[in-house]
């Protein structure tokens, strides 16, 4: 097998030969990892529409500046701080509005297969059963396990934590740690097939600043007595 430092690449990340429709990529990593920076510099994004809760909480906003019933609570709210931030982030759960977004893209209608929409998840995916969940209502809507796929944004929580203090919209350290603990244990569960019951079998990535790992194809299982494997194992058993 070639060395693990060969097997970085520099091109983009583009899975299934950069399919036109019924493809799935969950972007996975914690608050302030750099997913935003991964999408302008290594995926291939120009087929996928991307789905975003900021995309939720800019209509939260809207609402609460025309005087929408329900959004009282963030009027002179500053997102960008990481009290404003957490006010808006748990009005958004409350409200399960994200969830309600998420829904109606997976209540498509039943068309072929071959002409579902691709969509790009761009969420930290920490929390647990949440990858499970979005997949098995992607596979009800007619998207196919070996076609979606997982990018796990790998930055260490020092530099995460630092790259939080140096962006307008901040949060909290304990956001920042707990995100990244909870998108890098998802995604060891679902490498090393811990996550049972998601449908997600397709390529698997992992990124690393401005290179990328490509661990495992559409449809093949890791080989976990490789070097790749045994590698990644180490690099992620880090803190």
């Amino acid at each position: 097998m070639r060395s693990f430092r060969r097997s970085l690449a520099e091109a983009f990340i583009s899975p299934n030969k950069g399919a036109n429709y019924g493809q799935i990529i969950f972007l996975v990593g914690g608050a302030a990892s750099g997913k935003s920076t991964a999408i302008r510099n290594l995926i291939d994004v120009s087929k996928y529409k991307t789905v975003n809760p900021d995309d939720v909480k800019r209509l939260m906003q809207k609402a609460a500046k025309a005087g929408f019933k329900g959004y009282e609570e963030l009027k002179g709210v500053d997102p960008n701080t990481p009290e404003g931030s957490q006010i808006m982030h748990a009005l958004m759960l409350n409200k399960r509005l994200s969830s309600r977004m998420t829904k109606k893209l997976f209540s498509l209608d039943k068309r072929s297969p071959d002409l579902l929409p691709n969509l790009l998840f761009d969420r930290t995916f920490s929390f647990a059963g949440e990858i499970e969940k979005f997949s098995k209502r992607l596979y009800g809507a007619g998207y196919k396990p070996e076609n979606m796929h997982i990018i796990f944004v790998y930055t260490d929580v020092d530099v995460a934590i630092q790259q939080n203090k140096n962006r307008a919209r901040t949060l909290p350290d304990e956001v920042i740690i707990k995100s990244a603990q909870g998108a890098k244990k998802n995604f060891m569960d679902l490498v090393f097939a811990r996550l049972k019951g998601a449908a997600v079998n397709g390529d698997f990535y992992m990124i690393m600043r401005d290179r990328y790992l490509k661990i495992k194809e559409s449809g093949k299982r890791l080989d976990r007595a490789g070097e790749i494997a045994r590698k990644l194992g180490i690099i992620l058993r880090r803190r």
